[in-house]
């Protein structure tokens, strides 16, 4: 099979491993390598290119490892993406890769499927395609070559010892670069490969109690897994110890971030080692590494064939120790990182990017310093340094944004808390409070995004025609004609408009993509008028009174706290809250509360809390179910309107109570709909779990913003006019609940829709 030599190196060390050994969940050795083969025919079978890159997007697992290895086999290049990303986002990466529209999809317990049309091939041979994390900038699409990888593999497998008799553990996206390194590495290496996601916290400990002995970390997932053993221990009464946690764990490795004094701290106290180092990027793959117990910061030394510079940033000698741009040569060529960093024991400390660089004084300030000592704040989230102009020509001030886990801290409070950590010339002169900062799948904060006007910003100029159009339509009264299929001349006699005028309407809105031609299809296709009259109505006066170009900006120039809507009067609040209401609690609404309900199987006689928006409809379905059924609303905002009738009823009956507090450990379950983006109670995490009896459960139903370019992103200017933006992306809602110490039970998005269901539980002693 000449054709399947692509990825030859690669499958030729699992060839030499035995048959029988088990190298991933339920798949030996010798399954793994027929499995791989075997797609791998089908898919050129099928017409794959040699070159041609696919999608492909999946949760971490055995069948992503076999659908990546199979696509290799077949010569084509896997465009490695998130497995969140929208059809959008897969859209225009498949366009960035050279006009690809294939995507893979793994099947469990079945070979990996190609859909979409086939793409162009290209030259060069296979490799994989991976986007860069946009934590230096704008995120780009970088090919590793076959060459490339195979190498990182084994300088993984030379620099760690991975062997047959290791349990490698792979709780990072294997679309992103540090994990796939990894994952080369433990195939070359021959170890049982144990792929996990990062969101599943529960399996992720269990993995580790059952004798994983390697465990592959970025920082934010090594706290998140020090604080759950911290959590269990303080509920057990008892000190964490970390070897009945990981008893055969002999190396757990970060990359992909640094790591600090209090992160070492925390895991070697929970799981009884402390934290091996490890740098590179998503165009070279590892290139440094180092033991548990560097200093802080320290991200080691030049890994097995890898060879370090520092070269002097003002004119580019090169100088022993730094501080100096960091370059790497690896399988013989230079490249240059866009790091400084300076020789330190152990290997080389991290200072940050060149573009990101702070100089005071005449001496360097490292971000990353700042940042861990305003990240050790409890109350802090995440944090972005940066320089900006200083008081003196020639010198830099230090900029620090930081988000909240919970309110209360002050600026002038976090300055006081980095002047105690920080030497008083590192010390931020200004520190902004955000509501949200980007990150990336790795879970790096990326860099301020530079803005400049697209070529679709004339099409923008033009687009509120098209949404006047349909409000015209609405105004007529002629969606429901619409929405079971009418013509011109029918429609005209019906609401009594010029026909040749309405002619025009129509075929321009036709045209427009608002309506279809053609005969009327089967009911199941038809666009319900009802609900798309009530959210009509709604962007209608939105349009008029609240999202207006003079609102937009005047609250870019005053902020929130400034912004009209906090002073509606009464009288337009009542309007708005109507149509508001009659939109949000539309049979798509109430359709997800019933299957919200199924997720949380209540129990008979259960105590439900809901915080919401709306009408509390969680709460009055199931106090209809369950005769024994209590629960409490609490309302938030000023669109909520009134309650649910069963809701009202039972308040009546002493069953239910509307408004209050959260009460704390007495809810069997817990909802936020439509309020988790705050502000109030639907925005603490912390309290909405300490809200639920042990074992109990909280659903958030919500709509989010899509990632960048994403239909949809317009919600941020109703979040920007009338509402608020905490958690503003369901990424940013699941860590942060597992920052909080919950396991994360279900998450339901369909692809055309904003709306999420967030199931989450305590996580369990």
């Amino acid at each position: 099979m000449s054709e399947l030599t692509a990825a030859a190196p690669l499958l030729d060390a699992v060839r030499r491993l035995p048959p029988g050994h088990a190298l991933l969940p339920g798949t030996t050795a010798g399954e793994l390598l027929e499995s791989t083969e075997a797609a791998a025919r089908g898919m050129r079978d099928e017409g794959l290119r040699a070159g041609e890159a696919v999608a492909l997007r999946a949760p971490n697992g055995p069948s992503w490892v076999l659908a990546c290895l199979a696509l290799l086999a077949a010569g084509a290049r896997p465009l490695l993406l998130d497995p969140g990303a929208p059809e959008a986002e897969v859209a225009r990466m498949l366009s960035s890769a050279g006009g690809a529209r294939r995507c893979a999809v793994p099947g469990e317990g079945a070979p990996p499927a190609l859909s979409g049309p086939p793409g162009a091939g290209a030259d060069g041979g296979p490799g994989v395609l991976l986007p860069t994390s946009g934590s230096t900038g704008s995120p780009r699409i970088v090919l590793r070559g076959e060459a490339s990888l195979l190498s990182e593999g084994l300088r993984y497998r030379a620099a760690v010892g991975l062997t047959e008799r290791d349990t490698l553990l792979l709780p990072v996206p294997l679309s992103h670069a540090y994990a796939l390194g990894w994952l080369f590495g433990g195939l070359l290496g021959g170890a049982r490969l144990r792929p996990v996601p990062p969101t599943a916290l529960g399996r992720i400990a269990a993995e580790l109690a059952d004798g994983a002995t390697v465990v592959a970390l970025v920082p934010p997932l090594a706290r998140l897994l020090a604080a759950r053993e911290s959590r269990r221990a303080a509920r057990r009464s008892a000190p964490a110890r970390g070897r009945d946690a990981a008893p055969r764990l002999r190396l757990a490795m970060v990359g992909a971030g640094p790591v600090d004094e209090p992160l070492e701290t925390a895991f070697r106290e929970a799981f009884g080692t402390g934290l091996a180092r490890n740098y590179g990027s998503t165009e070279t793959g590892a290139v440094l590494c180092g033991p548990a117990g560097l200093a802080p910061l320290c991200a080691g030394g030049p890994m097995p064939g890898v060879a370090t510079r520092l070269t002097d940033p003002a004119d580019g000698t090169v100088t022993a120790d730094g501080p100096g741009l960091l370059a790497v040569r690896v399988d013989g060529r230079w490249h240059d990182t866009g790091d400084l960093a300076v020789a330190v024991p152990g290997g080389l400390r991290l200072l940050g990017r060149e573009d990101r660089a702070i100089r005071r004084g005449g001496r360097w300030v490292s971000p990353l310093e700042v940042e861990s000592a305003l990240g050790g704040h409890p109350d802090v989230g995440a944090v972005r340094v940066r320089a900006r102009p200083g008081s003196r020509p020639g010198e830099d001030g230090i900029l620090a944004e930081v988000t909240l886990r919970r309110p209360g801290s002050t600026p002038d409070g976090l300055r006081e808390h980095a002047a105690r950590q920080l030497a008083p010339y590192k010390v931020p002169d200004e520190i902004r409070i955000r509501d949200a900062l980007p990150t990336s799948a790795a879970g790096k904060v990326r860099a301020e995004a530079v803005y400049r006007l697209a070529p679709a910003a004339l099409d923008a100029a033009r687009a509120y025609k098209v949404s006047e159009l349909l409000f015209a339509l609405h105004d007529l009264g002629a969606l429901e004609a619409l929405s079971a299929g009418t013509d011109a001349t029918r429609l005209a006699a019906e609401l009594g408009c010029d026909a040749d005028a309405l002619e025009t309407l129509l075929r321009t809105a036709a045209g427009l993509g608002v309506l279809t031609e053609g005969t009327a299809g089967p009911p199941g296709q038809r666009v319900p008028a009802d609900g798309l009259g009530a959210f009509v109505r709604l962007e209608e006066h939105l349009s008029r009174h609240v999202v207006t170009r003079e609102e937009l900006a005047a609250t870019a120039r005053a902020g929130l706290a400034g912004r009209s809507f906090e002073r509606t009067s009464p009288g337009e609040l009542r309007r708005l809250t109507g149509v508001y209401q009659a939109a949000m609690d539309g049979p798509g609404a109430r359709a997800r509360a019933a299957l919200g309900l199924r997720l949380l199987a209540p129990p008979p006689g259960a105590h439900l809390v809901e915080v919401s928006a709306g009408p509390g409809r969680y709460l009055g379905r199931l106090l209809g179910q369950d005769p024994s059924a209590t629960g409490q609303l609490i309302p938030v905002g000023p669109l909520a309107g009134e309650p649910d009738a069963a809701v009202r009823a039972a308040a009546a009956q002493g069953r239910a109570s509307v408004g209050g507090t959260l009460p704390r450990g007495t809810a069997d379950l817990c909802v936020v709909a439509n309020a988790v983006h705050g502000p109030g109670p639907g925005s603490d995490l912390a309290a909405l779990l300490a809200a639920l009896r042990p074992g109990g459960a909280l659903l958030v139903d919500d709509v989010f913003l899509p990632a960048a370019g994403g239909t949809g992103g317009e919600l941020g200017l109703d979040w920007l006019t009338h509402g608020a933006s905490a958690w503003p992306t369901a990424e940013e809602l699941l860590s942060g609940l597992l920052r909080e110490g919950a396991d994360i039970g279900r998450h339901l998005a369909p692809d055309r829709s904003l709306c999420h269901l967030i199931l989450a539980k305590e996580a369990s002693p």
